[in-house]
């Protein structure tokens, strides 16, 4: 029965870390953001309201502020936007 809960482990341990590892974006600026993701090939809009903090990126990510500038995001990161800039941290 041992091997059977450590296989259990092994098993849902990636699951884990890969919702674990998603970035966290907050809009700190004075009107509503939309950010362009392109993961895994695939573009997404996502739109942050005034002081929205949202999860995004799980497998990392590129992402395109409404100011033009890309940031690469590989999961993990606490990033805010404010006076038009990303702060990643």
């Amino acid at each position: 029965m041992r091997l059977f809960t450590g296989i259990l482990v092994l098993v849902f341990l990636p699951i884990t870390l890969s919702v674990a590892s998603s970035a966290t974006v907050t809009n700190g600026e004075s009107e509503a953001l939309t950010l362009v993701l392109t993961e895994n090939g695939e573009r997404s809009e996502v739109v942050l309201a005034v002081g929205q903090t949202q999860s995004i990126c799980p497998s990392g990510c590129f992402v395109t502020l409404p100011n033009g500038d890309r940031v690469v995001l590989s999961g993990g990161e606490s990033v805010s936007i404010s006076n038009n800039r990303a702060i990643i941290e």
